[in-house]
């Protein structure tokens, strides 16, 4: 064991009171109602009440495009909040959706943004909702995934773009991130890739959504001891420099710092709890592409803000769950 990873194994001591004055009077007590206890149940409220029949999306309801990825999202999102604040009435419904979005998959084996041509984005996210909630998964979906990959340890679009060679269908880092997760593997070449694409919103970076956050919220959720510690040093330089700028980003950012154990995740929750808006939602400011090729049919602004009130409802549950945990130290600590 190196002398960081003793360190990180090593828990933060504080007194009682200089942990009640960090955390702030809404989260002072464990006997009070937790701080995010309010938001947390006005965003439920908003995003039950936004689902399509069986599913999510941010298209027009007479279109089923792009309701593949956000039902994956939104489903794997929704596990991060603790059962109690899910009713069984929601609890039924999120089983419709999973079971929608398991017959969703094409007798290829994958699954589509645009009820097309599957995409390796779709499907990972695909798995890994099925997956985080007990569902099934197929070998014969694994193995579609897998054969995305390219030479340089990222994964592109689908199988095709992996075998085209030059970077006319270059390897996508948040395609990589979330792939490596549903994969539930890793090696040095995918570390290294994703290392050095950490940020999709780089000019000429291929990717569905442009985010400065995406792609590290999306890796410090792998399973505990997945990511390297090049992958994970970076992730922490760059949530120690940057800022946010809307909800989204703020609520990414969020999830970063609650992984991470840094000292700021309070500030920021307070934060993105002013950001609420009086009907329960936080505001949109996230679009996705149909594809990450120049099959692109247009893009879709999440106006209704679906994915920035999940990803919200999702970081803000993280601290109630666990108050105090993250304080302390600006280090990433292993996750219990």
């Amino acid at each position: 064991m190196t002398d960081q990873q003793s360190e990180l194994d090593h828990p933060t001591r504080k007194s009682d009171q200089t942990l009640t004055e960090d955390m702030g009077a809404g989260a002072a007590a464990t006997s009070r109602q937790p701080a995010s206890a309010d938001a947390i149940s006005a965003g439920l409220d908003y995003l039950f009440a936004r689902r399509q029949q069986t599913y999510w999306s941010i298209c027009a309801t007479n279109t089923r495009e792009s309701a593949t990825w956000v039902t994956a999202y939104v489903l794997t999102r929704l596990v991060e909040v603790p059962s109690h604040q899910i009713s069984y009435a929601r609890r039924r419904k999120i089983e419709e959706s999973l079971d929608w979005l398991a017959k969703a998959r094409t007798p290829g084996g994958g699954w589509s943004f645009t009820g097309g041509q599957d995409d390796a984005d779709s499907t990972a996210w695909a798995i890994t909702a099925l997956r985080q909630n007990g569902r099934p998964v197929a070998d014969e979906s694994l193995e579609w995934l897998r054969r995305c990959r390219r030479k340089d340890g990222g994964f592109a679009i689908d199988p095709d773009a992996a075998k085209a060679p030059g970077n006319s269908c270059a390897s996508a880092p948040d395609i990589t991130a979330i792939t490596v997760r549903a994969l539930a593997s890793i090696d040095s070449a995918a570390s290294e890739f994703l290392a050095s694409h950490l940020r999709t919103d780089f000019a000429g970076t291929p990717c569905r959504i442009s985010s400065k956050f995406f792609i590290s919220s999306t890796l410090l959720d792998w399973a505990p001891g997945m990511a390297p510690w090049l992958v994970v040093d970076a992730v922490r330089d760059l949530a120690c420099l940057s800022s946010s700028e809307n909800a989204w980003e703020q609520s990414l950012l969020l999830h970063c710092a609650m992984r991470l154990r840094m000292q700021t995740a309070w500030t920021l929750a307070a934060g993105l709890r002013r950001m609420q808006l009086p009907d329960g939602s936080w505001p949109g400011s996230a679009t996705l592409s149909p594809v990450h090729s120049a099959r692109q049919s247009g893009a879709h602004f999440d106006e209704h803000g679906v994915l920035a009130t999940v990803t919200s409802v999702s970081a803000l549950a993280m601290g109630d769950l666990q108050p105090g945990l993250y304080f302390g130290s600006d280090l990433p600590f292993r996750r219990l």
